[in-house]
Order: structure tokens, then C-alpha cells, then sequence
């Protein structure tokens, strides 16, 4: 099942360099590496939410990687504040959440970082759009 795993991980890695999407890799001792892509921009409404699709590709690393956002609009959080990919997963939807109040900005860039074993840790930005 892990195999199968991972080269569905690599196909879609390989398939978000084919339509031009940028990703950032760290590397670790052991053949260890993390790839995070870089996610879509993202607009949401005032009192809406949004999904925001996390990709992660792992090489020689079988356990759980954290997500964390940093530099969101005012107003915004996102729902799913412990969630992690599991070391099955490579691909996780995080939730964006904009408040009645949020403030209105257009292409404030977001920092995702993916946190993984041994301080391995990789870092990708977007935009995030608030309407009324």
C-alpha cells in the first residue's frame, strides 16, 4: 500500500512540475526529503471558507508531517489547527475560515511550511484574496 502511495505521490509531483507548478524540497541524512508544492491561490468571502489542497511528497520518510500557516489576513484562521498529513497521505485539505470582520485584501501572501522528522522543513507561498 505504501508504494502504491508513493508513486501516486511522485505522479502528482511530477504532474504539478508538468503544469508549472513550483515546489520546494529539503533534504535530509538517509536519503530523507520532503517536497511541499506550491498550493493554488485562494479567494474567499467574508463569512465563508475555502479549501486550500496541501501537497506533500516524502522520500525515506514514513511518519506524520505538520502544516503550519503563517502571514494570513486578519480575520482568517484556518479550522484544522492540529491537523497533519499522515504518513499515508500526500495530499490534505486545510480549511480557510474568513470572519464576518476580516479584513479586505487582495493577494496578501501566505507562507505554508511543511514540518517534517529531523527539523526537515519546507516552504511554499500563495495568495489569499478576502471579498465582501
Amino acid at each position: 500500500m505504501k508504494r502504491f502511495l508513493s508513486q501516486a505521490g511522485l505522479a502528482a509531483a511530477l504532474l504539478g512540475a508538468f503544469l508549472g507548478c513550483s515546489s520546494t524540497s529539503a533534504s535530509g541524512s538517509s536519503g530523507k526529503k520532503i517536497t511541499l508544492l506550491k498550493p493554488v491561490n485562494q479567494t474567499v468571502k467574508r463569512g465563508d471558507t475555502n479549501k486550500v489542497a496541501i501537497t506533500i511528497v516524502r522520500e525515506n520518510i514514513d511518519s506524520d508531517v505538520s502544516v503550519r500557516f503563517d502571514n494570513l489576513p486578519k480575520g482568517v484562521k484556518v479550522i484544522e489547527t492540529d491537523k497533519k498529513v499522515k504518513d499515508d497521505e500526500f495530499l490534505v485539505n486545510y480549511t480557510l475560515f474568513a470572519a464576518n470582520d476580516a479584513g479586505l485584501v487582495s493577494g496578501q501572501v501566505v507562507k505554508v511550511t511543511a514540518e517534517g522528522p529531523d527539523g526537515l522543513a519546507a516552504t511554499e507561498s500563495f495568495e489569499v484574496t478576502v471579498k465582501e
